[in-house]
């Protein structure tokens, strides 16, 4: 057996992930491109309510040399880094 064989029957490792930071705590996911808004909002508060008043900001910092912190807004995603932080918050609108 080549090593080429042997690389194609070695027993696959664990799927890579990428762990950030979401309001102090630590998250891992699937290794991915890009973070949406709604992501990161559902990682800080899981089954977040909707509807009329209610808001979220996401703020990050850590991130890509070219952008390596800013705000995200609906309907927005963000390259992701091991060790990015995000910090989200929900307001209430009145």
């Amino acid at each position: 057996m080549d090593v080429a064989d042997a690389a194609q029957n070695a027993p696959r490792g664990e799927e890579k992930t990428v762990t950030i930071i979401v309001n102090g705590r630590a998250k891992a996911l699937p290794k991915t491109e890009e973070i949406s808004f709604d992501e990161v909002v559902e990682i800080a508060f899981p089954g977040h309510p909707t509807g009329d008043g209610i808001q979220y900001t996401v703020q990050y910092t850590r991130g890509h040399g070219n952008k390596p912190a800013g705000t995200l807004v609906e309907g927005q995603s963000v390259k992701i880094k091991d060790g990015m932080e995000f910090d989200v918050t929900s307001t209430n609108r009145s």
